[in-house]
């Protein structure tokens, strides 16, 4: 071998050599790479078997058939339902206070006494008024004549207004006579009709027939288009103000009114007592006949400017008397003392607020109702009242009153509810932190599932209800068991797993797979050589993992439609029958998270999966192998 034969020689194996060590390094690194990967996906395959066996946790329960009531809550703090402010009703000192908070009062009971001087020397300069006009008036009166009141003209009287001891100017100004005379013997009544012209003519004769009485009357008037019509009938003997219905001669009724004097003539006087009333109604009479006798005088208006001022001092004087009755201060009504609101040697002015009175032991709750809500409370329905201080006090009331305008407060609308209750022997006060329940809903009969069972798809509400089997251990994981006996070097001879595998499918297709591979010599030993490298893996990767605790649920979702809810429980109107099993996972699902509450995609499974026949759930190994 030549010289340049053996250099080509060492350089060609020098290559191969750093080529090997290059590989070799590379390998090495493969090596830790695959090693570090298959650590980390032990801790994960660990992690992921304890998250996944928390999220897939499921609860199962009945469909129930009972009673059931749908409430709406809210907070507050309790007050009385009736507490009455009792209030100064005169100026004064408080002198003498005799009632302390919490002390219980009886309606009447003096509660305060207030003093003023000022008042009593009023009242004495009241009194000293009254007597100097009464003086005055008998002293100016002494001087008075008899003057008499005359008929202006001939007549029946038809009304006297003035009687004994009346002031004559007086009834004057408020009646505008003193007495009214007709004066040409005829009555009238005046119709009119808003709907149309009566079918009257102007002379034509027609019947007022009044109570006990029927005349004939005359149409002397016909105005504003025949609208307005006015009968007379000659007979000044009828009472006045009478109520009549004018008729045709044929009997139709043209309408109906008040009798009036025709003609009547006011009788005037401007001074004077009447002393005595000389003719009365219906009396016929003649010019300058004597109607009245007056006690009149010179002075009579001075005497009636002097009583208007004693009736003002008396007035004056009965108000005085009140005020001074109202420096006692009583007790409006039965209760206990909450609030006290003055000391003694306070000076007090009309309507200053003195004290407050508990009255009774109803009590009041009022609670912020969401606008969703309130639209199913009323007055009268039912509540339940607890109270956070009385932790085994339980109230029974009733809604009240509800607001009829909101308060928004960070785009939430709320309605303020009062509810009343009654607190008698309870210990409740007012001021005390309460929650109200008030019971919009109720039936004595009905089936209802836990709100949580609920679950919301496109818009519409279903539950989960199981098949059959319930819940059954999910495939795909492998059997702890079988992975212990793989781990030991095991293996399940070849024509027996192969037949076993080609009997459980039951297919030919299976059974000629399984004689193929008994056949395979050295292939078979192979592939059973690296099948068993395989488990071992898949066996270290699992250890300490309960491969068997993975479950999955086996049902159908349900389409059902849901009446009232509360916290805890749904209505179910339709869609589920009493004892059905619906499974849930403690939170109720809407449409993003069904799918993790079903465990897999809708309509899988194999032949033996009723769920692939019912919608429920499929199989398939969560870890991916």
């Amino acid at each position: 071998m030549s010289e340049n034969t053996m250099k080509k020689t060492k350089k060609r194996r020098s290559k191969v050599g750093r080529v090997i060590k290059k590989w070799i390094k590379r390998l090495i690194l493969l090596a830790v790479l695959i090693v570090a990967g298959l650590f980390g996906l032990k801790a994960y395959i660990k992690s992921t078997a304890g998250s996944d066996s928390d999220a897939e946790t499921y609860s199962r329960t009945a469909v129930t058939r009972g009673a059931m009531e749908e409430t709406v809550y809210g907070t507050g703090t309790t007050s009385a339902r009736s507490q009455p402010n009792v209030l100064a009703q005169a100026d004064g000192t408080l002198t003498d206070l005799r009632v302390s908070v919490g002390d219980t009062v009886s309606e009447g009971d003096i509660l305060a006494i207030l003093t003023n001087e000022d008042l009593d020397d009023q009242i004495t300069d009241y009194e000293f008024t009254l007597w100097d006009l009464d003086d005055t008036i008998q002293s100016t009166s002494a001087g008075s004549k008899v003057t008499t009141v005359e008929a202006p003209a001939a007549g029946v009287v038809k009304a006297i207004y003035a009687n004994v001891g009346d002031d004559a100017l007086a009834v004057f100004r408020r009646e505008g006579a003193l007495a009214i005379i007709s004066t040409d013997g005829r009555m009238k009544v005046e119709l009119d009709n808003e709907s149309g012209a009566f079918d009257l003519a102007y002379n034509e004769r027609v019947t007022v027939k009044g109570d006990g009485f029927e005349e004939e009357g005359t149409v002397v008037d016909l105005t504003l288009q025949g609208t307005h019509a006015t009968i007379t009938v000659l007979n000044d003997s009828l009472p006045m103000d009478a109520e009549v219905t004018v008729m045709k001669e044929d009997g139709t009724v043209i309408g109906q009114g008040t009798l009036e004097v025709n003609k009547p003539l006011a009788v005037s006087s401007y001074g004077g007592t009447i002393q005595t009333v000389r003719v009365s109604v219906g009396d016929t009479v003649k010019r300058r006949d004597t109607l009245f006798r007056l006690e009149d005088s010179p002075l009579s208006l001075t005497v009636e400017n002097l009583r208007l001022q004693r009736e003002t001092a008396a007035q004056n004087l009965e108000e005085a008397k009140q005020q001074r009755e109202n420096l006692i201060v009583t007790a409006p009504c039965d209760g206990v003392i909450a609030s006290l609101n003055v000391s003694e040697g306070d000076e007090i002015t009309s309507g200053t607020l003195l004290c407050s009175i508990l009255e009774g032991e109803d009590m009041n709750l009022t609670i912020s109702v969401d606008e969703l809500d309130v639209v199913e409370v009323e007055v009268g329905q039912k509540v339940t009242i607890t109270i956070d201080a009385l932790s085994d006090v339980e109230l029974e009331g009733e809604v009240y009153k509800i607001a009829p305008v909101g308060t928004n407060s960070g785009g939430v609308t709320t309605y303020d509810v009062e509810l009343t209750f009654d607190a008698a022997g309870t210990g409740v006060r007012s001021g005390m932190n309460a929650t109200g329940e008030i019971t919009v809903a109720s039936t004595d009969d009905t089936l209802y599932v836990p709100v949580e069972a609920l679950m919301t798809v496109n818009n519409q509400t279903y539950v989960m209800v199981a098949d059959s089997t319930g819940v059954m251990a999910m495939s795909g994981m492998g059997d702890a068991a079988g992975m212990s006996d793989l781990s030991d070097g095991g293996m399940p001879d070849g024509d027996d797993a192969q037949m076993n595998d080609a009997e459980e499918n039951g297919s030919s297709e299976g059974r000629q797979r399984g004689a193929g591979r008994g056949q395979g010599g050295e292939t078979a030993q192979s592939g059973n050589l690296l099948t068993q490298a395989i488990a071992r893996i898949k066996a270290w990767l699992y250890e300490g993992v309960d491969t068997g605790s993975a479950q999955q649920v086996s049902g159908s979702l349900v389409r059902v439609e849901v009446g009232m809810q509360n916290d805890d429980y749904a209505e179910i109107l339709s869609g589920v029958s009493e004892g059905d099993v619906v499974l849930y996972t403690g939170s109720t699902t809407t449409t993003d998270s069904v799918w993790s509450v079903m465990g897999g995609s809708m309509g899988g499974g194999n032949n033996n999966n009723r769920g692939g026949d019912r919608g429920g759930m499929g199989g398939g190994s969560p870890m991916g192998f």
